[in-house]
């Protein structure tokens, strides 16, 4: 993308220049002027030109910061799995350990359920 920036900068600036030294040679030179057509077509192409170099600049930086998002959230995903990894592995293996006969993890008492407010 950044190829495509310079070379619409590049082009606006080349098509200006021409268009205004065309423009200074035949007035100078000639008691003519450059057509109207010409120098329309060269405002609008280096008008279209800078319209797309700041496009694909402003391309280039929400696509960084979107990197930037995406490495922070998969640090913070791997930070959320090294923690949340331990703890299960130490659940799985207290229950593992529950049902050997040498189990030193009490089990959990089972739960009472309750009633709702509206019930019996």
């Amino acid at each position: 993308m950044m190829g495509f920036k310079w070379a619409s900068i590049m082009v606006g600036t080349l098509t200006a220049a021409l268009a205004a030294l065309a423009n200074g040679l035949v007035l100078s030179l000639t008691p003519h002027t450059v057509p109207d057509a010409i120098n329309v077509l060269a405002v609008g192409v280096s008008a279209t030109c800078c319209v797309m170099a700041f496009c694909a600049h402003l391309f280039e930086r929400v696509n960084a910061k979107l990197d930037l998002m995406f490495q922070v959230l998969a640090a913070r995903l791997d930070e959320l799995e090294g923690r949340v990894g331990d703890r299960n592995s130490g659940f799985v293996e207290g229950y593992l350990l529950r049902h050997t006969p040498d189990a030193s993890v009490v089990p959990l008492a089972p739960r009472i359920a309750r009633r709702g407010a509206g019930e019996g």
